[in-house]
C-alpha cells in the first residue's frame, strides 16, 4: 500500500514537471510547419544568449573539441547548435499532431542499400546502426521503422516517467516496428534477443559511461568513456555495425539521413582479460566513436553539445585526471532530489 501511495506520488511529481512540455507541444504541434520551425529556432537562440549550466556545459565541451577555433566561432556555433535543438523540439512536437505523416515523408534515406546488404550478410539478419543526439535523431527512426525496418532503439530514457512515454509515442505513433530497449543491467541481454530476431538496432554511444561500462577511447581532443558492450557483442557474434546520422535540408522541413558502409570490426571470441582482446575491443569501440566524430566535425551544430561526455576521467596518466565540469548544484535541483528520496 505504501509502495502504492509512494508510485502515485511520484507519478503526480513528474505530471507536474510535464507541464511545460504539455504546454509546448499544444502551442507547436498544429501549426504550419515552416512556422513551428521558426518558432523552435528563435526560442533556441534565445536559450543560448540567456544562458544557464547547459549552455555553460556547451561552451566548455566546444572549447573541448575545437581548441584552436576563436571564441566569436565558438559562440556563433553554440547559437546555431541551439537553434537546431529549438527546431527538433518543435519537429517533436509536430510529430504528435496532424503533420506527423508529411514530416516522415520529409526525411530522405540515402545508403539504404548498405543496411539491407547489411542484412543479408548477417547470420540472424540482425544489425547494429551507430548513431547519437544528432539532429532529430527520433524523427530519423519513426521514419525508418515507417518504411518497413524492424527497430529496437537503445537507449537511456528520461528521469520523467511522462517525457517517457511522450517519446515512446512519437517514434511508434502511427505504424512501423519499434521496440524500445532501455539501457541497464539485462540490456546486453535484450540486445542479443533483438539481434537473434532478425532486427536492426539503434545505438547511442555519444553518452559519457561509467569505468565499469566501458573503455576509454579518443573523442575530439580527450580520451572518453565510451560502452563497449555494443562493440562485445558485434565482435563476438559477427553482426554487422553501420553507421547512420541524419542532418537538415534547411531552415523548414527537411532531412537527410545518411547511411554508411558497414564499419571494419574485429571479430574474436577469445577470453574478455587477454590483452588481444581488451586491444581489439577498444580498436572497435574507437571506430565507432570516430565515426561519431566525423559527423560532428561535418555538422557540429545539430550535435547535443550540453551532456557532460568526458565527465568519467581515466585513472591515468595523472594530466587527464583533471576534472572537465563544474559540480552540479542550484537550489531547484536540491529541492527536486530532497522530494524524490522522500517519496521512495
Amino acid at each position: 500500500m505504501a509502495s502504492e501511495l509512494s508510485a502515485s506520488r511520484r507519478f503526480d511529481l513528474d505530471a507536474l514537471a510535464f507541464l511545460p512540455v504539455r504546454a509546448l507541444r499544444s502551442v507547436l504541434a498544429n501549426r504550419d510547419p515552416e512556422q513551428s520551425l521558426a518558432i523552435g529556432a528563435a526560442w533556441g537562440r534565445r536559450v543560448a544568449m540567456l544562458g544557464g549550466a547547459p549552455t555553460d556545459l556547451s561552451r566548455i565541451n566546444l572549447g573541448i573539441a575545437f581548441p584552436e577555433a576563436t571564441v566569436e566561432f565558438r559562440e556563433r556555433l553554440l547559437c546555431d547548435a541551439y537553434a537546431s535543438l529549438g527546431r527538433g523540439v518543435a519537429e517533436l512536437a509536430l510529430l504528435q499532431g496532424r503533420h506527423r505523416v508529411g514530416l516522415l515523408e520529409s526525411v530522405t534515406l540515402e545508403g539504404e542499400l548498405h543496411l539491407n546488404a547489411a542484412e543479408s550478410a548477417s547470420a540472424t539478419g540482425g544489425v547494429l546502426i551507430v548513431t547519437g543526439h544528432f539532429g532529430t535523431w527520433d524523427l530519423y527512426a519513426a521514419a525508418l521503422a515507417q518504411r518497413g525496418h524492424a527497430l529496437t532503439v537503445v537507449h537511456r530514457g528520461f528521469a520523467n516517467r511522462r517525457l517517457t512515454e511522450m517519446m515512446t509515442t512519437i517514434r511508434s505513433l502511427g505504424g512501423g516496428d519499434l521496440e524500445e530497449l532501455r539501457m541497464g543491467r539485462r540490456a546486453a541481454a535484450g540486445l542479443l534477443s533483438a539481434l537473434r530476431r532478425g532486427r536492426k538496432c539503434i545505438l547511442l554511444l555519444d553518452q559519457n559511461a561509467r569505468v565499469d561500462e566501458g573503455v576509454f577511447v579518443p573523442f575530439f581532443s580527450r580520451l572518453a568513456c565510451t560502452r563497449s558492450a555494443p562493440a562485445l557483442v558485434a565482435m563476438r557474434r559477427g553482426v554487422p555495425v553501420l553507421p547512420a546520422f541524419g542532418c537538415r535540408s534547411g531552415p523548414g522541413p527537411g532531412h537527410t539521413v545518411q547511411i554508411g558502409s558497414p564499419l571494419p570490426i574485429e571479430a574474436t571470441n577469445g577470453d574478455p582479460r587477454d590483452p588481444a582482446v581488451i586491444s581489439a575491443l577498444r580498436a572497435n569501440v574507437a571506430r565507432m566513436t570516430g565515426a561519431i566524430e566525423q559527423a560532428i566535425r561535418r555538422h557540429p551544430e545539430h550535435w547535443l553539445w550540453s551532456h557532460r561526455r568526458w565527465k568519467t576521467r581515466p585513472l591515468e596518466p595523472a594530466a587527464e585526471r583533471i576534472e572537465v565540469y563544474p559540480p552540479r548544484s542550484g537550489l531547484l535541483r536540491a529541492v527536486r532530489h530532497r522530494i524524490r528520496d522522500r517519496l521512495r
